[in-house]
């Protein structure tokens, strides 16, 4: 009895010893986020879909992530020059790579053409689309290929200052096809649209151009590649769990929780 109390007591020690190591070895980060929703948004639940898988693959990792929210244009550039850890949901490109470092892929924006159930444009090559009255958003991208098609004139495209401008010309049968990411063409159906008006627009299956959405890390911090490996591995425990799919249906399913909509 006298050894087993003994042995309890180095035990106790032991772990009390061993506590602060392990807690050194957990990280804690700021990661830039903005308002785009069902991704990302301050007012989400949890924070958006993207926030929590992010957030979620970093936990797996042993890092600790708060989010500091800025206007848009300011997003990507806090993270450039190191106001910030890092960002997340951003495409790779050479420019940006020379300020920072990324992970594997979160996610994909799937851009897709939204349109009238009473209207339907079955198509697999953009010349069957000619004459197609397509919305476009002013200063919205929407890949090299689509821009190819409009200026040559096999897409008529017919510019609105928003995207829900564009959904409600769609309804009204002003345009023919609206293209939006998947996501978010879906929440701005389900919160701007009583259900009878939302239910008569529905997305097409087949995506036209997909954008990888990465986490990226400030080139110069000193734990940049640490970082970027554990995030990976995280992603990957996640992903392996199943617990990926189940976060990332259970987050849409919040965000896209009926509420009174905004006309």
């Amino acid at each position: 009895m006298r050894y087993h109390g003994l042995a309890l007591g180095i035990l106790s020690w032991a772990a009390l010893l061993a506590a602060p190591v392990e807690a050194a070895q957990r990280l804690k980060i700021t990661l830039s986020n903005q308002e785009w929703p069902p991704y990302m948004g301050q007012e989400l639940p949890y924070d958006g879909i993207l926030s929590r898988l992010v957030k979620e693959a970093f936990a797996r990792g042993g890092v600790d992530v708060a989010f500091r929210y800025y206007p848009n244009n300011r997003t990507l550039q806090s993270a450039r020059n190191g106001q910030v850890d890092g960002s997340f949901g951003w495409a790779p490109t050479a420019e940006r790579k020379r300020d920072l470092l990324y992970t594997s892929p979160v996610l994909s924006a799937r851009m897709v053409f939204y349109q009238r159930k009473s209207h339907k444009l079955d198509w697999s090559r953009w010349a069957e689309l000619k004459g197609a009255r397509v919305g476009v958003t002013v200063g919205n991208y929407y890949s090299d290929d689509f821009d190819a098609q409009a200026k040559n004139g096999i897409l008529a495209v017919d510019s609105a200052p928003d995207d829900l401008v564009n959904l409600r010309k769609l309804l009204a049968g002003r345009i023919d096809l609206f293209p939006i990411d998947l996501e978010v063409g879906r929440y701005l159906i389900a919160h701007h649209f009583p259900p009878a008006q939302g239910a008569q627009l529905e997305a097409q299956s087949r995506s036209f151009w997909s954008a990888p959405l990465h986490v990226v890390i400030w080139r110069k911090h000193a734990q940049g590649k640490e970082l970027v490996e554990r995030f990976n591995r995280g992603l990957k425990v996640l992903q392996d769990s199943g617990d990926f799919d189940r976060l990332l249906q259970e987050t849409r399913e919040a965000c896209l929780q009926p509420r009174a909509y905004s006309p």
